[in-house]
């Protein structure tokens, strides 16, 4: 059997994955790659080496829940859908207790684009949870995902209400009210969130979005590549640098920052979202296209969350300081 077991977990926007620690014991010769790998759901080997453990007989049985959980991961960052699905259902029938499954398979029923399935999950995950910011939060990250903007930044502010000490609320906030339309706000936000996160490349790139989004390529330029300097693999911040690199007519430029893009693990924020518009991009520019494992062009673009259109009739809001919220207003003539 497996000894000194315990557990970490390392979340990221693409997953949260179970650690398999402090593991010294010669019956495990030959085991510690794959605990290794099985824990790593951007590795290739990541899903068979789950595997291994799983299968080896040393593994504590009340643990095996953390082998389903690592392995759909790897699954769905593979774009393995129905896989990943069936590993988080076993996951949550070895632990019904453990919250986070239950995001997990919402995120996984979402990309199936079974809506309602994964609504059910994210009440379940939050009832499960309890009330602490983080689980708003993740609930948010997935509402904006489905370009539910609205019910994203509801999210956002029952998670700051919970801990208004948590500077990567005004961080996400800020990329809420931009998709909202709401600039002004929005440059606020991100204003906050980089004094607040200096060391942080997310606050970064949110201010970089909202910047190009108000075609001040210059100020988006320079924070998209301080976000880079932070980190590198950081795909939203090369699909963002190719999207400028484009509007600035550097064609060669974008896409190599698009190539790049594609090249990195989906585990940062707006990780899938960029990569997808990093594929329909490349599409444009060079002609060819570089869809997912299992995913059309098609179902690509229809998972996309769009970007802020026009605001119609019924879609111009106001953001109100003293409650940190919007309302509904008539669109100017």
């Amino acid at each position: 059997m497996l000894r000194s077991f315990h557990l970490q977990r390392l979340t990221g926007a693409a997953g949260m994955m179970l650690v398999f620690g402090a593991l010294a014991s010669p019956s495990l010769a030959g085991m510690t790659q794959d605990l290794a790998d099985c824990t790593a759901s951007d590795r290739k080997t990541s899903a068979d080496a789950c595997t291994r453990v799983m299968n080896s007989g040393r593994l504590p049985r009340e643990q095996v829940y953390i082998g389903h959980y690592n392995r759909g991961w790897s699954y769905f960052n593979a774009g393995d859908y129905d896989r990943a699905l069936a590993d988080f259902d076993k996951s949550i029938a070895s632990k019904p207790d453990y919250a986070d499954t239950y995001y997990s398979r919402a995120v996984a029923q979402h990309e199936r684009g079974d809506r309602e399935r994964s609504l059910a999950d994210l009440d379940e995950y939050l009832r499960r949870k309890g009330e602490v910011a983080e689980a708003y939060i993740n609930r948010a990250r997935l509402f904006r995902r489905r370009g539910e903007f609205q019910a994203a930044f509801s999210e956002l502010q029952r998670a700051g209400a919970l801990d208004p000490g948590d500077r990567k609320v005004e961080m996400l906030r800020a990329l809420v009210l931009s998709d909202l339309g709401e600039q002004g706000p929005a440059r606020a936000e991100a204003e906050k969130a980089v004094s607040g996160l200096p060391k942080e490349a997310g606050a970064y790139y949110a201010r970089a979005l909202v910047a190009f989004r108000d075609n001040a390529i210059a100020a988006a330029s320079a924070d998209v590549e301080q976000a880079l300097s932070l980190k590198d693999n950081f795909p939203a911040a090369h699909t963002l640098k190719g999207r400028i690199k484009e509007q600035q007519g550097e064609k060669d430029a974008a896409v190599a920052s698009f190539r790049r893009a594609l090249e990195l693990p989906s585990k940062s924020l707006d990780a899938r979202s960029a990569q997808d518009e990093a594929r329909q991009r490349l599409a444009v520019l060079t002609g060819s296209s570089q869809p997912p494992p299992n995913e059309t062009p098609d179902k690509i673009a229809a998972s996309s969350p769009p970007p802020p259109a026009e605001a119609k009739k019924s879609d111009c809001r106001r953001f109100i300081a003293s409650t940190r919220s919007t309302v509904a207003i008539d669109c100017p003539k």
